[in-house]
């Protein structure tokens, strides 16, 4: 007589080989996304439209021209301003 196949180990076979394909497929899927990702650093690019609107809402404004780096400007406002930390 011919033997029965045993199915159940076949089945565990094919479950198992699902579930390292979908590991792999979504391993890709995460490297391939991550190429994609740009790095934003805070601070890293320098905006200074801020700085701009704030000057010409308050010329006297010495910080603002201190971030523009407009020194002369500052020691016109404010003879005493030294850059100490």
């Amino acid at each position: 007589m011919a033997k029965k196949k045993d199915f159940s180990k076949d089945l565990e076979y094919l479950f198992f080989i699902n579930i390292i394909i979908i590991v792999l497929l979504l391993s890709i899927f995460n490297l391939q996304s991550l190429k994609k990702n740009e790095i934003k650093v805070l601070g890293a690019t320098i905006d200074n439209s801020y700085w701009e609107e704030m000057v010409i809402k308050h010329p006297t404004y010495r910080d603002a021209w201190v971030e523009l780096g407009r020194m002369d400007i500052v020691k016109q406002i404010d003879p005493n301003y030294s850059q100490l930390p």
